[in-house]
């Protein structure tokens, strides 16, 4: 099914921009903002059956044990989150690809 706009990129800080931006079809979560922190807002923010996809979380990529733990928790909340059904993909960098539950 096609989106019924053009997709737009919104530039800033995702804890700040996400609770006044409404709900997305899609989003890339690719800053600590919306993903370590904030993760409920992303998840929030997508429309039901939106799709979620976050990279970096492959957790060899990470030699500070704090990144490690802020990855780990984010790998263990997408897949139990109740709001999500999400899968992930062992290439490249560590990939979940996560939709929201209708």
């Amino acid at each position: 099914m096609p989106w019924d706009r053009a997709p737009r990129a919104i530039i800033g800080d995702a804890v700040a921009l996400l609770p006044t931006l409404g709900t997305f079809d899609l989003i890339f979560a690719d800053a600590d903002g919306g993903t370590w922190h904030s993760l409920d807002l992303t998840i929030d923010a997508l429309r039901p059956g939106g799709v979620l996809f976050v990279d970096d979380m492959d957790l060899t990529r990470y030699a500070n044990p704090e990144h490690v733990a802020k990855t780990s928790a984010v790998r263990n909340q997408l897949p139990t989150d109740p709001r999500l059904t999400a899968v992930e993909l062992h290439a490249a960098s560590g990939l979940v690809l996560a939709t929201r539950v209708r």
